[in-house]
């Protein structure tokens, strides 16, 4: 159970591929644009396995000329791959790049059966071995997901890096609150990407070289009339909600609706988004045969959160995922790196064994204690909509594998502790208990969880979020298992404040492993804005809102502590 493990891999087996770009017509005559590349000097006899990488970023940019005439653009991952013996597909999804068709929302119907239908004629290659892998980051990690949810016996097992399990919490409205800024700038990027554009946040190196996506034979690029995703800004509060232009609800586009049977490598990074919880999500819900990795990483992990170099960079982590595409995995394991200890853990199960919750309650002079004291008079702030984490936060580096470093986190109440008095593992998921009254009737909640080391820096561990109105804990059955209280973020479950009135809101922070060194502090901030990166709500107005303090209407956050010997809190 060792991660990363410490084996050597087999020596490459080839140098150089050769590839050639195709259109595939699917069952529909609509035909999708691929670059498929095989190892140089395969022998006509020899038999390989593929991997899809299927996107709808570009499978590959044309350069501009002249740079056209003597350079070729890199691809690490095929040039490692073809040499370790395998057929790498780089798609362009429906309605997207140089394929044809149209994209009527993300990841729609029509991909699984055009996954399908390339699966099926991967198998009729005569380089084929019969087998079928997908890898990728991101949106193409989510087809490598689907490619086993299209039925197709020959997928064999799927590296699925930094997605979503469920689109609504995870990216679009975590914890209910829109995610404006990555809603707007995806749509955007896309919109250039349709058009045929640079999209004007790449880097200028890009826009220098490259003129856009990489055509098929001189065939001008299709026209596309792709529907984008901002258009939820405007139709949907609700998960029920469904939206007139894209024509569908999100749960419609999200994998934990679509399941998969094939054998799955999945990674996420504690400080990507939910990408994180994703991975533990996926791996409580599906008993089949799995590895799941999280590291101290963006999106991508491209960052080691909190080292100056990244200790484990892209060729290792190919060849990880090389060990899993050449025997998939037939056991269970969750790896998983804990901060500050700089240690690589594995369970079978989650939640780990020997965890269990402290609770700390928030008290006056912001202090943040294990005793709940008599009641107090309440906490009371006003919402101030310029409060920010800043343009490099754990959601903002899903758009562009930006490196996570938060802005000091101002908020308008912080409460925190003592110092601990031995070194303390955290491991799971903190959840919150918010009792409050606000003049209005909804609101956002932010809550971040920090460490202070014994010269006072702070070190950003987690973060939750609640949109008011979405407070109720729902008493049907969750659609998957899940490590916190179950919200159903559906229309019939909206609960809007009465001002004045008493409410609480229960919710979970993004899960985290960190080893909080004995005299260090644990710094717990409650915000009602995060202006970067999520709307601003109430649209209008400046709500008051008190935190209640101490008794039995205290506030307060429970910790997850996994027990090591020497164990205890002050």
């Amino acid at each position: 159970m060792t991660f990363p493990a410490i084996t050597s891999l087999r020596s490459p087996q080839y140098k150089g591929a050769i590839t050639q770009s195709l259109y595939i017509p699917m069952r529909d005559g609509v035909r999708l644009a691929i670059d498929l590349s095989l190892p140089r000097d395969l022998a006509p006899e020899t038999k390989i396995p593929a991997l899809f990488a299927a996107t709808r970023y570009w499978r590959a940019q044309q350069l501009k000329a002249p740079f056209s005439w003597f350079l070729s653009l890199p691809d690490s991952a095929r040039d490692f791959f073809t040499a370790n013996g395998y057929a790498i597909l780089r798609i362009d999804m429906r309605g997207t790049g140089a394929s044809e068709g149209n994209q009527p929302h993300p990841w729609p119907a029509s991909d699984l059966t055009d996954l399908y239908d390339l699966t099926e004629w991967v198998t009729r290659q005569p380089w084929s071995n019969g087998q079928i892998n997908g890898f990728g980051n991101s949106y193409q990690a989510t087809t490598a997901e689907m490619l086993g949810a299209c039925g197709h016996p020959a997928v064999a097992s799927a590296l699925v890096r930094f997605n979503e399990f469920d689109v609504y919490t995870d990216i679009a409205f975590p914890g209910g609150v829109p995610n404006e800024f990555m809603l707007r700038k995806w749509a955007d990027f896309n919109r250039a990407l349709d058009a045929n554009h640079i999209p004007a946040s790449l880097p200028i190196p890009e826009k220098w070289l490259t003129s856009g996506v990489k055509p098929i034979h001189g065939e001008p690029i299709p026209t596309h009339h792709n529907q984008q995703v901002d258009s939820a800004l405007r139709h949907i509060t609700f998960r029920d909600d469904r939206d007139p232009e894209m024509g569908v609800t999100i749960d419609e586009i999200s994998i934990h609706t679509r399941p998969t049977a094939h054998a799955l490598d999945h990674w996420g990074g504690w400080f990507d988004a939910a990408t994180a919880d994703s991975v533990i999500r996926r791996f409580a819900n599906n008993p089949r045969p799995q590895r799941a990795v999280i590291g101290p990483w963006n999106h991508g992990a491209t960052q080691h959160v909190g080292a100056k170099d990244n200790p484990f960079p892209l060729l290792a982590q190919m060849k990880e995922a090389l060990r899993l595409f050449d025997a998939p995995p037939t056991t269970r394991e969750l790896h998983y790196f804990t901060l500050f200890e700089n240690a690589w853990k594995s369970v079978t199960e989650w939640p780990p064994e020997s965890v269990s919750v402290s609770r700390f309650f928030f008290q006056p002079l912001g202090m943040l204690t294990a005793d709940s004291s008599a009641p107090q008079p309440a906490d009371r702030f006003e919402v101030d909509f310029s409060t920010s984490t800043g343009l490099n936060n754990r959601w903002q580096t899903e758009l562009d594998q930006r490196p996570i470093h938060y802005a000091p986190i101002n908020a308008p109440l912080s409460y925190t502790s003592a110092p601990l008095t031995v070194d303390t593992e955290i491991t799971g998921y903190p959840l919150v208990t918010l009792r409050i009254t606000s003049t209005h009737d909804d609101g956002n909640f932010f809550v971040y969880l920090e460490a202070l080391d014994e010269t006072g820096t702070a070190h950003y561990l987690t973060e939750g979020m609640l949109r008011a109105i979405h407070r109720k804990i729902s008493a049907e059955t969750p659609p998957y298992k899940q490590f916190v209280p179950y919200h159903s973020f559906k229309r019939d479950d909206a609960q809007p404040l009465i001002p004045g009135q008493v409410a609480e809101l229960t919710f979970g922070l993004n899960p985290i492993s960190a080893l909080i060194r004995r005299g260090w502090r644990l710094k717990v901030s409650i915000s009602g804005a995060d202006k970067d990166t999520f709307t601003r709500i109430p649209a209008t107005g400046s709500p008051s809102v008190e935190i209640l303090l101490g008794g039995e209407a205290a506030s307060f956050i429970q910790i997850p502590i996994k027990v090591r010997p020497e164990s205890q809190l002050s």
